[in-house]
């Protein structure tokens, strides 16, 4: 599998009797930190054990790429998706067009996103299909960074064979095993989070999100932060309860960011890093 053994040729590890199970994480608009929260949940599952596949599918943004410091030009999912739409995608040819990501606790790989915007007519929902599905049998874990945008292009436009630009947002979570819902902890980025849960039921209602509050700090929120936002959230917000709460932490992101690295290298003993892996690693 994905981040196994290195003696094993590419031959033996490009197909997996199991399937794999798909992860994704979304967010409304605003940059809540899904592509944060993305990129070190993979790296924490493959810390520990797990073969893991991380696919930028954000077809405004893609920045999982930066996030990680590879020089990429290539736009793996894009090419991937080439290649389904080619009949020529097989677990080894996903194998190539992956990038590995090598830390210190594990190796990873990553489909990076497209490199400009105005690409994201590469991404079609057919072939992003194809791809995941070759992805659950070359990887125990897939980690789905998506885009923002919920809304359905059949109400942008009249016509129904046009390519989908939130196609590979709504498929992604449409294939999804568990979607991890992001947002920020300030009173912008909730109720923001609020209305986007309301969006996600309505264009993929057999969601159960996992929802997470992401940059809790005393100063925008008041004393005992966690605690006021989860009686805020029981009393106003969706029936879907709060799974985490991550606390910000400009020092080590922005350490990580800097170096090219994720939070398990850049700041290992972080509040942010260990919130992290918990959310992760939980059953």
């Amino acid at each position: 599998p994905l981040g196994g053994p290195p003696n094993g040729t590419a031959g033996e590890t490009a197909e997996r009797s199991a399937e794999g199970r798909i992860i994704a994480v979304w967010g409304p608009a605003g940059s809540p930190g899904r592509t944060m929260l993305a990129a070190n949940m993979a790296a924490e599952l493959a810390a520990g054990g797990n073969s893991v596949l991380l696919v930028d599918a954000d077809s405004y943004g893609a920045s999982i790429a930066a996030m990680l410091g590879l020089l990429d030009e290539a736009a793996g999912l894009a090419q991937a998706c080439r290649l389904a739409d080619q009949g020529l995608l097989d677990g080894e040819a996903l194998l190539r067009v992956a990038v590995p990501v090598v830390t210190k606790s594990g190796t990873f790989h990553v489909l990076t996103g497209i490199t400009r915007a105005d690409r994201w007519t590469e991404l079609r929902a057919a072939a992003l299909s194809l791809v995941l599905a070759r992805a659950r049998q070359v990887a125990e874990v897939i980690v789905i960074d998506t885009g923002f945008c919920l809304e359905s292009d059949e109400e942008l436009s009249f016509d129904t064979m046009a390519p989908r630009r939130n196609a590979a947002t709504l498929r992604s979570l449409e294939l999804a095993d568990e979607v991890f819902a992001v947002g920020a902890a300030d009173s912008i980025g909730v109720p923001r989070l609020v209305r986007g849960l309301a969006e996600l039921e309505s264009a993929v209602p057999h969601v159960s999100p996992q929802v997470v509050l992401n940059k809790v700090r005393q100063s925008a929120v008041g004393r005992s932060p966690e605690r006021q936002l989860r009686d805020a959230w029981d009393r106003y917000g969706p029936a879907v309860p709060v799974s985490g709460f991550l606390p910000a932490d400009p020092v080590s992101t922005d350490a990580a960011l800097l170096s090219g690295s994720l939070l398990l290298e850049a700041a290992p003993d972080s509040p942010l890093r260990r919130g992290t892996a918990a959310l992760a690693c939980a059953p």
